[in-house]
């Protein structure tokens, strides 16, 4: 009976506890991406500043470390997607504002592409969906893209006392967390392992897969080259299409249009180049830092562009790789215990 009581107070504490949890997730809602943004950036920015300031012989100063990594963090990684941000939500608002005369224009090129190669490319059910997804799913993502800017101070803010006090705030996130041993430094290493598989190589990937497309589309005479290089390189984190529905119909647009002999080259350069450097990554790098299930990158990227805008597309990924490392963590300390 004694224990029995012992562990009726332990489910009722702990349906206290979720319910007391949920709450304040509730609560703090807002502050989700800046709070994934300084775990991202702890787990990245952890090592040198431990290397910087406790293992070399001269040892540096541990406030001018931290700032000096956060400000490295900023112009490295949060910069360059901020500037793309930007660019991206004014084509965007352009696209909200003008999408009947954009969907009338891409209806005249489909005409042609029928007339050229005998395929529809644009039906009406076509664009209607078109028309849905410009009124609703874009300007939620426009939204998204520029709260990000408030959110760069919460995480910096965070990361800094993160850094701070990194060694006390390890050391407490190992006593609170309700596993074996084995089991914790499992969730850590896999934790590591995740955040910079997402973090390092999914932005990598873009960046080189946007600079090869941007050379192509520069060289072939593509009207805004940069702006469709950038779409190319947010394209790359979709598994199977991936940049293809960029260049493919950049392609026939140009064929159609008269420059014949510079849509047959784009589609020959993107299948033969823009692609295959997605593949040859994937083999050579990211195997070493954690290769990602493309399930996870295609269902995280719908996820997180629609929660966080353009960053969601490290932070959809990461948050559906927590959610399956806390429950192989979960199998590995219950599961054995059931009889």
């Amino acid at each position: 009976m004694h224990l029995n009581n012992n562990r009726l107070k332990q489910t009722i504490f702990i349906i206290a506890l979720f319910i007391l949890g949920g709450f304040l997730l509730w609560l703090l809602k807002g502050f989700i991406s800046a709070f994934l943004g300084a775990i991202v950036f702890y787990i990245l920015l952890r090592k040198p500043m431990f290397y910087l300031t406790e293992e070399i012989k001269r040892k540096w100063n541990k406030t001018l470390t931290i700032v000096l990594l956060m400000f490295s963090s900023f112009v490295i990684m949060v910069l360059p997607v901020l500037l793309v941000s930007v660019m991206l939500s004014g084509k965007i608002s352009y696209l909200v504002d003008h999408y009947e005369d954009i969907l009338h224009l891409a209806e005249e090129w489909s005409s042609k592409a029928q007339t050229y190669l005998g395929v529809e490319l644009i039906s009406n059910d076509t664009v209607t969906k078109l028309t849905g997804l410009a009124t609703t799913v874009i300007p939620r993502f426009l939204s998204a893209t520029l709260s990000a800017v408030a959110d760069i101070f919460v995480l910096y803010f965070l990361l800094y006392f993160m850094l701070a006090y990194a060694r006390t705030f390890e050391k407490e996130v190992r006593y609170y967390l309700p596993f074996k041993e084995e089991n914790d430094r499992l969730l850590l290493r896999e934790l590591k392992s995740q955040t910079i598989s997402n973090a390092i190589g999914i932005p990598i990937l873009a960046l080189l897969q946007a600079l090869t497309a941007f050379l192509g589309y520069l060289i072939l005479g593509v009207d805004q080259p940069f702006f469709w290089a950038a779409i190319t390189g947010i394209m790359s984190v979709l598994p199977v299409v991936g940049t293809a529905v960029v260049w493919i119909p950049l392609s026939v647009f140009l064929y159609v249009g008269g420059y014949h002999w510079q849509g047959i080259a784009l589609l020959i350069y993107g299948g033969a180049i823009i692609t295959n450097i997605d593949n040859v990554f994937r083999f050579v790098v990211q195997k070493k830092i954690g290769d990602i299930h493309p399930l996870i990158t295609f269902f995280g990227v719908i996820i997180g562009l629609n929660i966080f805008g353009l960053v969601g597309l490290i932070f959809g990924p990461l948050l559906i790789s927590y959610f399956l490392l806390l429950l192989k963590i979960y199998h590995n300390e219950y599961m054995d215990e059931i009889p």
